[in-house]
């Protein structure tokens, strides 16, 4: 997870679970608080993100389970 910002690590982290999911809807094996500390991020900071990025439209969210609304638009933020 080499990604600069909080944004791209956690898009980066989601692309990669779904591939080896194989599905745009992943179950993460942890909650928000684990996958802040995955990611290096504060909890907080991981939960205003994935906010602003439901309403952009590029995921859905639900506990522990995202979706990925828009793939190739994800794919061309994170390279």
């Amino acid at each position: 997870l080499t990604q600069p910002t909080l944004r791209e690590r956690l898009l980066y982290y989601l692309r990669t679970e779904c591939y080896a999911q194989g599905s745009r809807t992943v179950r993460l094996p942890f909650d928000r608080a684990g996958l802040a500390d995955y990611l290096g991020a504060d909890r907080s900071a991981l939960s205003r993100e994935l906010s602003t990025m439901q309403r952009e439209g590029l995921i859905d969210t639900y506990r522990s389970s995202f979706k990925l609304l828009e793939p190739d638009a994800l794919q061309q933020m994170v390279q």
